[in-house]
């Protein structure tokens, strides 16, 4: 299994967690607006301190004091609000993505390696912007979601949370945004995806988690999928079998 968290809680917004990602799977986190998906995805990354609970990778318990231990153990979290919390956006690209793991050199940065790694991340993800030190306030919503991208991979993340990564994107870049995640999935990265929008967990997804007040209220396996049952799941009602 290669992400395990259990038992986790933090203040009135997650309540006693549990779940698993193994290697090569997405797991969907659904629920309504506050139901705590965002705030579960904050507590494993560190961002948030949790109350109780553990969070193990790859069979290993973890100490998480902070963001900093959870991307030195191989977690990333690709945040909601990208232009508020994930980038500095009078930055360069280059900066963005070396942001998490600087190249170093007698102490210093090492600016052409900045380069050089800002460059291969921008040809891999296909970044449209001609030249890695323009800032990142001028790119499109979906090129800058890359660069966050870009700077997870450059850590080594094995385990990667896309919370809403499709807001304020157009269609094509939502797609390739998505064909992005389904990729690092198929190299054995872990997937969780946090959308308000279930069609899009629907599509992408072998499982979902759907969440009601800070707790899992239950697990639904691709086979099993329907809007009804999760829909259900999230607000507390009745499946309708008739």
């Amino acid at each position: 299994m290669r992400l395990r968290v259990s038992g986790l809680s933090r203040d009135d917004v997650v309540h006693d967690v549990s779940f698993d990602v193994r290697a090569g799977e997405i797991v969907g986190l659904a629920g309504l607006v506050g139901a705590g998906r965002t705030e579960l995805a904050r507590a494993v990354f560190g961002a948030e301190l949790p109350d109780a609970g553990t969070v193990s990778l790859d069979g290993r318990r973890l100490r998480i004091r902070g963001p900093a231990d959870a991307i030195a153990a191989g977690i990333g979290y690709l945040t909601e609000s990208r232009k508020s919390d994930g980038l500095a956006l009078q930055l360069g690209v280059d900066k963005n993505v070396t942001m998490a793991r600087l190249p170093m050199r007698a102490g210093l940065i090492d600016l052409r390696a900045e380069r050089r790694v800002a460059e291969r991340e921008r040809d891999s993800l296909r970044i449209r912007v001609p030249w890695v030190g323009r800032p990142v306030q001028t790119l499109s919503g979906g090129n800058q979601q890359k660069v966050v991208l870009a700077r997870w991979l450059e850590t080594g993340a094995e385990v990667l949370f896309f919370d809403e990564p499709g807001r304020g994107m157009d269609v094509g870049a939502k797609s390739e945004m998505f064909q992005q995640m389904d990729a690092l999935a198929g190299q054995g990265k872990a997937i969780v995806f946090i959308s308000s929008y279930l069609p899009e967990l629907l599509n992408m997804c072998d499982r979902i988690l759907v969440m009601r007040g800070g707790r899992i209220t239950g697990e639904v396996p691709r086979a099993e999928f329907s809007e009804e049952r999760v829909v259900a799941l999230a607000t507390g009602a009745k499946e309708n079998h008739g």
